[in-house]
């Protein structure tokens, strides 16, 4: 009688002994969690008034050398600002410290004049909009998709988000129009369709910041020139942060940076650097042609 007893007794030993390390585990991470919890501040961010700037600003991630060094820029309100150069030389770090996914290990990211840190993250976030190289789109339709964004956005809100995107003829030939499925990852479409559904999406929520990242840098040419037809339109209302590959994606660019081991060693708007033979800009563009 006593042996069934004495076998659950064992297999509930067993159970607890492979579950202490899981749990031990668990406590690790939820302590360096807090350890890394994201600085909050109380103002709200409404609106960009000035623009985006760096001061002195340094930072490694763990275990590695420097990746941002003594970086002083400026992303101005209403303005193009593109960051180009070399895989690793720091572009996407910069993006990722203007969101506030990452804090300086020295220096600050000012909104306004005020540090980024004394804003309530989300409230800056909201007004951002952000499309990377790879969209992720979901396995619903083009409508959800967008709505996923800014869920309580009219029938003309997303329309007006299409056509700003340069999406609106494609989605309208769609079986389903605005209501086709797009597939896992958006699978059914093709890449330049995926990437301009993004900007729509972002373009939804009306941001006060616009980030592309590497945007364009895996597209065709025609869907390349859909993208810069639908930036050169957003420029005019829209301060837009640009990190590419293809210098053709910067050429409307007010304010180019020419980054190189996490430091810039040239600036200066598209047309000025462009033009001067002895640039770095100038020896990059060539390259590429």
């Amino acid at each position: 009688n006593i042996m069934p007893i004495l076998s659950t007794v064992l297999q509930t030993n067993i159970s607890i002994n492979n579950f202490i390390p899981s749990y031990e585990q668990l406590l690790l991470l939820r302590k360096r969690a807090d350890e890394h919890k994201e600085i909050e501040g109380n103002t709200i961010f409404t609106e960009l008034i000035e623009g985006i700037r760096f001061n002195n600003v340094c930072f490694s991630y763990f275990d590695h050398k420097t990746t941002i060094s003594n970086l002083d820029l400026f992303i101005a309100k209403g303005k193009v600002t593109a960051l180009v150069g070399e895989s690793g030389s720091g572009k996407s770090t910069i993006t990722d410290l203007v969101l506030g996914l990452q804090i300086p290990n020295e220096g600050s990211v000012n909104i306004d004049g005020i540090s980024l840190n004394d804003y309530k993250q989300q409230s800056f976030r909201k007004r951002v909009g952000y499309v990377p190289q790879e969209p992720i789109l979901f396995n619903s339709s083009v409508r959800e998709n967008l709505l996923w964004s800014s869920s309580s956005s009219s029938e003309e809100d997303l329309w007006d988000a299409l056509d700003n995107a340069n999406a609106a003829l494609f989605v309208k030939q769609l079986p389903q129009g605005i209501d086709t499925i797009v597939g896992d990852r958006g699978t059914r479409m093709s890449g330049g369709q995926r990437q301009r559904i993004a900007l729509a999406r972002a373009l939804l929520r009306v941001p006060e910041l616009l980030i592309l990242d590497e945007a364009t840098s895996a597209l065709d040419n025609e869907s390349e020139r859909l993208i810069k037809e639908s930036i050169k339109r957003l420029s005019k209302n829209t301060t837009i942060l640009i990190v590419a590959h293809r210098m053709s994606t910067i050429k409307n660019a007010d304010q180019v940076y020419v980054m190189e081991n996490g430091r810039i060693i040239e600036n200066g708007s598209y047309r000025e650097l462009s033009s001067k033979n002895t640039s770095v800009l100038f020896s990059m563009l060539t390259r590429q042609n």
